[in-house]
């Protein structure tokens, strides 16, 4: 029997891992309703136990605790310490940017675009079933067209066509804008964060000018730049298997909208094949119709029965 287990709230969960108080890496011990059974779970497993948290929205769940974590040490940056301390690491480093100036390469408009992403998938392969049962249908009809006549399904083809094209084309531009955010994610410089999460509130203090403890400090600051790495790690892969998702999507409308255009090819031959094969055979009954050239007398004649016809040379 599977265990219904007491999560913990939300709100209080992410307080705990900005604050430092929990770490990320950590396993989270939760106990069952009964309070008899205790299990950890990882902390991924754990977002993805609430009940409107799945794989659908876990990208955009990871943004917003790492939009989160940003605005944190923004927030700490101002503590004149801990900016000494920033500023001491960038030096010891030798690095002539300063890394500690962070930047949400997400734009708060993205998962507005990108939400359509799946919604323009399922329009398009609608479409295409739709098509497909209205050719089975027509197959069964026997239909003869000429090529003055539009064929009744040529609308829904070009329709169809055009509506795959659209939402290929749309999911192209998100692939770009996704590819962009990776490579940007890629080339953030961890390794004066890794130094951050290893320098304890005790090392703060010994840059403090004040004799007591200096309560702006975070008591677990390590763990809020720890954890800060582990966010970021986990984004970029999220990110990353987003992304092949999306290129899997692509590719199924790229198929899809070539077998519409092939479908499209076909219907029509047969269509108009028979157009094709009467025009033929009344070439054929044209020329047994004509009769045999002969010369009579310097002069062309056309033997038929019943006689000649006169013919000029000119």
């Amino acid at each position: 029997m599977e265990e219904n287990w007491s999560l913990l709230n939300f709100q209080k969960l992410m307080k705990s891992i900005l604050n430092g108080d929990r770490c990320i890496q950590e396993p989270i011990l939760i106990a069952n309703k009964k309070r008899d059974i205790t299990t950890k779970f990882p902390f991924l497993s754990h977002l993805l136990s609430y009940q409107n948290i799945t794989k659908d929205n876990l990208l955009e769940v990871l943004t917003s605790i790492y939009t989160d974590f940003q605005n944190k040490i923004n927030h700490l940056k101002k503590n004149e310490t801990i900016q000494t301390m920033m500023d001491r690491i960038n030096d010891e480093w030798y690095n002539p940017d300063y890394i500690f100036v962070l930047e949400n390469p997400i734009q708060d408009n993205f998962f507005d675009i990108n939400n359509q992403n799946k919604s323009q998938y399922d329009k398009s392969c609608k479409v295409c079933e739709e098509i497909n049962q209205l050719s089975k249908i027509e197959n069964n009809i026997p239909l003869k067209l000429y090529k003055d006549e539009a064929h009744p399904l040529d609308k829904h083809f070009r329709s169809g066509i055009t509506i795959c094209s659209e939402s290929i084309n749309y999911i192209e531009r998100n692939c770009e804008t996704i590819l962009s955010i990776i490579n940007n994610l890629k080339n953030v410089d961890m390794t004066q964060f890794i130094d951050l999460s290893i320098k304890h509130k005790s090392i703060y203090l010994q840059l403090s000018n004040k004799e007591d403890d200096d309560e702006s400090i975070p008591e677990n600051i390590h763990r809020i730049f720890s954890n800060y790495i582990h966010i970021h790690n986990l984004l970029l892969k999220q990110m990353i298997q987003y992304y092949h998702y999306l290129v899997y999507l692509k590719e199924e409308l790229k198929e899809k909208c070539n077998s519409l255009k092939i479908m499209k090819q076909n219907v029509q031959s047969i269509a108009y094949f028979e157009e094709d094969s009467d025009g033929g055979e009344e070439e054929e009954e044209v020329e047994e119709e004509e009769g045999e050239l002969t010369v009579v007398d310097g002069e062309v004649k056309e033997e038929k029965e019943g006689g000649f016809n006169l013919l000029s040379f000119f």
